[in-house]
């Protein structure tokens, strides 16, 4: 730990406090000292508001500040003491918002802090033993040259279904289904009532979980603020203020159009995708037994949940990249472009079947002629590794988690 201030950021019950509190034992092992701050407390939320530097001047370092988007102003007070003092690991912050986006920030932390973004559980993390060691770097893999992908889990379709509709909280991991939704309406309930409302101050909190239950119909798909303006009866600039504070939530995550020069026809038009399919199964009221039912479900949520899985890759991956999807005016389209900083770029997609043809490969191939892209690849419900060529294979879902 090199930096003065760690910043974990993530959705709501994804485990933040947990990893922020055992940062501070070990820190204390070292110091012997430390101080835990939830401002969940509303007492102790009251004197952050109105005596920032008394309240952080009176604690032992280091500090976790628990859910410091409820009082942003704490950032200018822990700015000022962190220049008066660079010790690295001094201010442990979690938040349940992106802190950069908030409207009431005050300052920025910029050189000054480390951001860690904590998700909900991948499938690396739920079927990882304590004798396994840690899975190799899959985002650095994909990008890689001489990636050679290798079939380390295989999953079943019925194994597939059910990690999509389970989703990856700590809280439900151990739940009856039913419980296991009741939890998710509560959790979504209990986030527009009272984030959307005090971290954002948006009034139209009926408007909001009307949205939420609209993006979660069109998860995987590109956005449309027109139509969803017209259903939930809001102008388009409102519904993007109102899409934005649900990513921010980490609630949903907006993949924005892939586009370069070489690609004259491509759609910037992004694609909206929720971070967690357990919450999107909730929210759409989908259980195990309707996806078997109609396989036509499938695709939609695979994809996503594919998407959920490399959100959650990047963000311990030490490799720079980006993720994107591509369309065009032509209706050709990849699921997803990873993109590294040093140009290297896979193309990813998800198909629900176990069958793949080498059409299936077509967009991938296009833009790899055109230099875009130096990979396809395919993820499948199959069991076997197909290359079609030393540039496109097909890959079980295994390979990647």
């Amino acid at each position: 730990m090199d930096t003065p201030v760690i910043i974990i950021t993530g959705p709501r019950q994804s485990g933040k406090t947990t990893l922020a509190k055992h940062f501070l034992a070990n820190l204390k092992q070292e110091k012997a000292e430390g101080s835990y701050l939830t401002l969940d407390d509303e007492n102790i939320l009251a004197i952050a508001r109105t005596d920032p530097i008394g309240l952080l001047r009176q604690q032992a370092r280091p500090v976790v500040i628990d859910e410091i988007q409820r009082a942003p102003e704490l950032i200018r007070t822990i700015k000022l003491l962190v220049d008066e003092n660079r010790e690295p690991g001094s201010f442990i912050l979690t938040g349940s918002a992106d802190l950069m986006t908030l409207p009431t920030l005050a300052d920025s932390l910029a050189g000054r802090a480390e951001f860690v973004t904590l998700y909900p559980f991948s499938q690396a993390e739920l079927h990882q033993s304590s004798t396994d060691q840690r899975k190799s770097d899959i985002i650095h893999q994909l990008l890689s040259p001489d990636f050679t992908p290798e079939l380390t889990r295989h999953l079943e379709y019925d194994e597939v279904i059910s990690a999509i509709v389970c989703g990856g909280y700590p809280e439900v991991l151990q739940r009856s289904p039913n419980r296991r939704t009741r939890w998710y309406h509560s959790y979504t309930d209990a986030i527009i009532r009272r984030d959307i409302k005090e971290v954002f101050q948006l009034q139209k909190l009926d408007e909001m979980a009307q949205l939420l239950k609209l993006l979660a119909a069109i998860s995987s798909e590109t956005l449309n603020y027109t139509s969803l303006g017209k259903a939930v009866q809001m102008d388009n600039k409102s519904v993007q203020k109102y899409v934005s504070a649900l990513e921010n939530l980490y609630l949903v995550k907006r993949i924005p159009g892939w586009h370069r020069n070489e690609l004259k026809r491509a759609i910037k038009q992004a694609k909206i995708h929720f971070v967690d399919t357990g919450l999107l199964c909730a929210t759409r009221g989908i259980n195990e037994s309707a996806i078997k039912a109609d396989r036509n479900l499938m695709g939609s949520l695979m994809e996503t949940w594919v998407c959920s899985e490399l959100l959650k890759a990047i963000a311990v991956s030490d490799h720079n990249c980006q993720l994107f999807h591509y369309r065009d005016k032509s209706q050709r389209e990849v699921d997803f472009i990873l993109s590294g900083h040093d140009g290297q770029a896979t193309g990813i997609e998800v198909k629900a079947g176990m069958t793949i043809r080498r059409e299936m490969f077509a967009a991938q191939e296009m833009l790899i002629e055109a230099g875009s892209i130096q990979r396809g690849i395919i993820v499948y419900n199959g069991d076997k590794i197909l290359p079609f060529s030393d540039k496109l294979v097909a890959l079980p879902v295994g390979c990647l988690f």
